[in-house]
C-alpha cells in the first residue's frame, strides 16, 4: 500500500511540474504581449498629438490590458490551487492565441496609420491688421476771388467818401463852414493840420500832424474807421484849395499821391483812396498815403 501511495505521489508530482512550467510560460508571454501593446501605443502617441486618430489602437490596448490582468489573476489562482488541470492550461493557451490575433490586428492598424498623412497643424490665426488711419480730409477748394464783386464791393469808409464828394460838388467858399459842419458832425470827424512836413524820426521822414478846433485852420479831416480803434481814413479839407504852398509845405505831397503841376491851384479834386492814419498817445502817423485826382 505504501508503495502504491508513493507511486501515486510520484505520478502526481510528475503531472504538476509540467503544469507549473506551462503556467509560467503563459504568464511570461502575457507580460510580453502587454508590453508590446503598450510600447506600440507609446510609439505613436506623439503622432496622435499632430492630429492623427488612434482610437482603434486604444480600443485594442484597453482590451488587451484587461485580458492580461484577468489571465494573470486566473494563473495566480491556478497556482494557488493545485487542483488546476491541464484542460484549464489549454484554455489559457487558446486565449493567449486569441491575444496574439488581436496583437496582429494592432500591427495592421499601426501600419495603416503610418500610411496616412498626419493631420496638419492648424495654422496660427493671422494677426488682425491694424485699422487703417482715416483718410485725410480733402482740402477745401480755394475760394475763387470774384474780381468784379470785389470792385463792386464798397469799403467801410465808402459812405463817408460819397457824402464828402457830394459836399465838394456843391461847395462854395462863401458858405464853406456852413456847408461843412453838418458832415463833420455826422461822422464825428477830427480836424488836423500838418505842423511840420519835414520832421524826421529815427532817420525817416515823419511829418507831424496836430488836432485843431478851428475849421478854417484844418487842412485834413480824419474819419474814425468803425471797428478799427485808432485807425482813420483821412481826406483833404474842402475849405483849403490845393496850391503850391499846400503841396510843398502843407503836408499834401507826404499824405497823397497826386499829379500836381507846379504853380497851379486846384479847387476841385476827387479822392480815389483816402490816406490811412493811426493815432496813438495823441500822435498821428501816416500808415498808407492816399490817392487823389486833381481837376482844373
Amino acid at each position: 500500500m505504501e508503495t502504491e501511495a508513493a507511486s501515486s505521489a510520484v505520478q502526481a508530482v510528475g503531472f504538476i511540474h509540467p503544469v507549473m512550467a506551462d503556467v509560467m510560460t503563459i504568464l511570461s508571454f502575457v507580460l510580453v504581449v502587454a508590453s508590446v501593446g503598450i510600447a506600440s501605443v507609446a510609439t505613436y502617441y506623439a503622432w496622435r498629438q499632430t492630429g492623427g486618430t488612434v482610437d482603434t489602437i486604444e480600443g485594442h490596448v484597453s482590451w488587451l490590458r484587461t485580458e492580461a490582468e484577468r489571465l494573470s489573476a486566473e494563473i495566480q489562482a491556478s497556482v494557488q490551487k493545485d487542483s488546476e488541470t491541464a484542460a484549464k492550461v489549454q484554455s489559457l493557451r487558446d486565449e493567449i492565441e486569441s491575444l496574439g490575433a488581436r496583437i496582429a490586428q494592432i500591427d495592421t492598424d499601426v501600419a495603416e496609420l503610418k500610411e496616412r498623412p498626419a493631420a496638419a497643424l492648424a495654422p496660427e490665426p493671422e494677426p488682425e491688421p491694424e485699422p487703417a488711419p482715416p483718410p485725410a480730409p480733402d482740402p477745401e477748394p480755394e475760394e475763387e476771388i470774384d474780381l468784379d464783386a470785389l470792385l463792386e464791393s464798397k469799403p467801410i469808409w465808402q459812405e463817408f467818401l460819397d457824402d464828402y464828394h457830394a459836399l465838394r460838388e456843391t461847395f462854395s467858399a462863401e458858405r464853406g463852414a456852413e456847408l461843412c459842419l453838418p458832415l463833420i458832425a455826422k461822422y464825428g470827424l477830427q480836424l488836423l493840420m500838418c505842423s511840420d512836413h519835414a520832421a524826421v524820426e529815427n532817420g525817416k521822414n515823419m511829418p507831424k500832424f496836430e488836432t485843431v478846433e478851428d475849421i478854417d485852420a484844418a487842412t485834413f479831416w480824419a474819419y474814425d474807421i468803425p471797428g478799427q480803434p485808432g485807425d482813420f481814413a483821412v481826406v483833404p479839407s474842402p475849405m483849403v484849395p490845393y496850391d503850391k504852398h499846400m503841396h510843398d509845405e502843407g503836408g499834401m505831397k507826404e499824405t497823397f499821391a497826386a499829379r500836381y503841376e507846379d504853380g497851379k491851384t486846384y479847387e476841385k479834386l476827387t479822392v480815389d483812396m483816402p490816406a490811412l492814419f493811426s493815432q496813438k498817445n495823441d500822435k498821428w502817423n501816416i500808415e498808407q498815403p492816399g490817392l487823389i485826382k486833381l481837376e482844373e
